[in-house]
This record gives structure tokens, sequence and C-alpha cells, in this order.
């Protein structure tokens, strides 16, 4: 599977042109600058904070659940913020200090390595493109493309869809990792084979998380499993809804496009045009959103220019929206509210295709 030309536009070369200018204009470095890395120990203090203050069994029911929801909501964005960068490898200039830190993502769960092909080889390469984009078909009982399989509950799906997402997190961490472990084909890759190495990675990193978030606070504060397990499904539901939210409006909104490869695995389109024409940025104004998503809001920047620290795409973002002013090019954009809506109208349609 490949694009058929490589980009030539006059619009992506300007556009690319402005944006090394303004990367001479701050110094050359494209990595994470001190507000990512004072960013990254709060959120890492609030995440290990809420869990002691929760194992040491003195706080009522009411800000217990309260800790539950933060950590949750702390370890997506631990994952935004941290582990998607350290994943692009933009956290830090050496390599392995990049590794290490996308670590952070097995800690809280998920695999990283898995992480690494689905999303920065797959996804980013194949953005919703049938059979290449391996984020396209995870869910059954999502359809988001007109190349998926229809069934006839996806009818429902918009109505249902809510359900879906808040046990997305939960899903990701005891399924996803898993079944992509097992898969031998996904997109251009063909005969897959792990090695032993990950496979020790991807069991030892989920008992260990198994560990800390269920056996030890119910063998250390002495509770009933079923209570342990019911703020494991709320952390989890408050993770679910905050990641599904965040990553759905960057491609699954009215606007971007779903292609697929001829029979030749052949794209008929330039990468960075196709980028361009299956990606949409949301509440792009907003400073919290991107620091709380780090920097999904901005998705072209990111899905432009994934080899950027997303401490840039604020800015990066102004030039495009300014960029496409002058060339008179629509701006694929929506603010938060009306991505919500249009995202559900988007399940309908689909839904129908």
């Amino acid at each position: 599977m490949k694009f058929q030309n490589k980009n030539n536009s006059l619009f992506f070369n300007e556009l690319t042109k402005k944006v090394e200018s303004y990367f001479v204009g701050k110094g050359g470095s494209r990595l994470a600058d001190k507000s990512i890395f004072i960013k990254a120990a709060f959120l890492l203090i609030v995440y290990c904070s809420s869990y002691f203050l929760l194992l040491s069994g003195k706080l009522n029911d009411f800000f217990s659940v309260l800790l539950i929801m933060l950590m949750g909501a702390a370890a997506v964005m631990i994952v935004f913020n941290i582990v998607h960068d350290a994943s692009h490898k933009v956290l830090f200039k050496n390599p392995v200090y990049n590794r290490l830190a996308a670590y952070l993502g097995d800690l809280v769960g998920m695999n990283s390595y898995m992480w690494n092909i689905r999303h920065n080889t797959l996804h980013h390469s194949f953005t919703n493109v049938a059979g290449g984009d391996i984020l396209l078909d995870n869910i059954p009982l999502l359809r988001i493309s007109p190349f998926q399989k229809k069934l006839w509950i996806h009818r429902f799906q918009a109505w249902y869809v809510p359900l879906l997402y808040a046990i997305y997190s939960i899903f990701w961490v005891f399924f996803l990792d898993f079944n992509f472990f097992i898969r031998k084909s996904m997109g251009n890759y063909k005969n897959l084979r792990h090695s032993r190495g990950e496979w020790i990675k991807l069991f030892f990193f989920k008992l260990f998380y198994v560990s800390y978030m269920i056996l030890i606070p119910w063998l250390v504060m002495n509770i009933p499993i079923g209570i342990v397990l019911t703020g494991f499904l709320i952390y989890h539901v408050t993770a679910g809804i905050l990641l599904s939210a965040a990553v759905v409006m960057g491609h699954c909104v009215e606007g971007p496009q779903y292609v697929a490869p001829d029979e030749k695995g052949i794209i008929h389109n330039s990468w960075m045009q196709h980028e361009w024409d299956t990606t949409s940025d949301f509440a792009t104004d907003s400073r919290l959103v991107h620091w709380i998503t780090g920097g999904l809001n901005t998705h072209l920047a990111h899905h432009l220019y994934p080899k950027i620290c997303h401490c840039h795409y604020y800015n990066i973002t102004k030039i495009i929206k300014e960029h496409c002013v002058r060339h008179q090019v629509h701006y694929p954009h929506h603010s938060f509210g009306k991505a919500i809506i249009s995202h559900f109208r988007f399940l309908q349609i689909q839904a129908k295709a």
C-alpha cells in the first residue's frame, strides 16, 4: 500500500516553509520545551498522590470517588501529553529517553510497543484508509468508515456509542492489546511475529497494572473486592470518556474523508494532501483543551508535522489558519460543541452509507 505521488503542491510547500521559518525564530528545536516537562511532572504527581491518598483509606466515599475520577483523567493525560510525544520521539533528543518515557503508557495499562505500530506506523501513514488504518475497525459495533461491513445494529450506534466510549479504556487494556498481538497482519505488515521480549513485557506490565490497581488496594485497605472493582470501573469510565472524546473529534466528524486503495494498493493522492483531507481540528482557540489533550485539538498540525512536539502546535495552527485565508482554502475545524454534534451526525451518516 502506497501513495500515488509525492507532494508537489504550492499550498503545502509554502506552508512547510512558513513552519520551518517559525522554528528558525524559535532557535530551531522541534522538541519539548520546559513547559512540557513541568506539565509532565504535575500529571505524574497528581496520578501518584491520588493513588496513595486512596490507599490510605482515610477519605470518605465522596472524595474517594473524586480522586478515582481524577486519577483516571490523569492517566489519559499522561498518555496524551507524555507517551504520545515520546512515541513520536519529540520529547527528548536522546531516543533512549523517549523510549523510557513511552513506558509510562505501559504503567497505566496500555502496551506502548503495540501503540507504536497502531498509531505511529499505521494511523499516521494511512489515516482513514481501509485496510491501512487499524484504528478504523477495532470495535465491530462501531462503523466509522463506508468500507466497513454494515451490521443492522449500526443503525442505533449514535445512541449506544456513549456506552462504548465509557468502556473503551478498559476494553483497550484487557482486550485490544492482546488481540493485536495475535493478529498476523495489520496494514502493510504481513506475517507478523513479535519478539519474545515484547511478549514478556506485554504480560509483565499487564500483571503489574492489575497488581497495583486491584490486588494491592484490596490487600492493603482490607475492603471487599467488589468495592475495589467498582472503583476500578469508575476510573476506566472516566478515562474512556476523555480518551474517546479527544480522539474521535480529529477524524470522526463531518468533513474528513475515508478512502480505500485500488486493487494494486495505490492511494490516489499525495500523503500530505491525504492527511489534510482526512483530519479536522476542534476548539483550536482553547488553551485549556490544548493543555488537557496534549495538542490533539490541533490535529491538522500534528498529522502534517508529526515529528514536532505538541507545545508548538498552538502557534503552528495559527500559521495554518492564516495560510488558508491567504490561499482561500477551507480550514477544516469545529468549535468544541459543534464537533460533538458533528460527531453524532457523522455516526448516523456512516450507519446509512
